[in-house]
């Protein structure tokens, strides 16, 4: 029953049972409007908790793509830092025959032995000799790719 025709309802009730049956018709609308706000209500309430379900799972998820993004990070510092240090360590190691050729050449120029500095110059040519440098560039693609993969990796966890 609408608005309107409770009004009329009203307007045409001039006896006590009519009176009553007004009341009881205007409740029974009410009730019914009342069912209808809580259905709406319920379904409300259902959405709001489904949508607070899905954010939890979302949070659960980004603390999982954090926790390894952390892991990734500190897997690359740490890959980082063993390059640096083997890096470090070659570099030492090359000065250090660098440093031991140019001494065994002053010593030969000095004695005057051309053997010996033919020796010393032989010794820097194989020591800097294409295989050498071929092994060595591709170790740096290998590491280069290993930290290629690594960038990629955390790209992906933080995207």
């Amino acid at each position: 029953m609408t608005n309107q025709e409770l009004e009329s309802s009203i307007v045409a009730a001039t006896t006590e049972s009519a009176v009553r049956q007004l009341i009881t018709d205007f409740k029974a609308h009410k009730d019914s409007q009342l069912s209808a706000l809580t259905e709406l209500l319920n379904a409300k309430h259902s959405q709001l908790a489904t949508a607070r379900i899905e954010a939890d799972e979302a949070k659960v998820a980004l603390a999982i793509k954090d926790a390894q993004l952390g892991q990734h990070t500190a897997a690359l510092a740490s890959k980082d830092a063993a390059c640096a240090t083997t890096v470090e360590a070659a570099k030492l190691a090359i000065q250090t025959n660098l440093d031991a050729l140019v001494q065994a050449g002053q010593a030969a120029h000095a004695a005057g032995d051309l053997d010996a500095i033919g020796a010393v110059l032989d010794a820097a040519y194989s020591y800097t000799s294409a295989a050498r440098f071929e092994r060595l560039e591709n170790e740096l693609v290998a590491a280069q790719a290993a930290v290629t993969a690594a960038v990629d990796k955390l790209a992906a966890l933080h995207g």
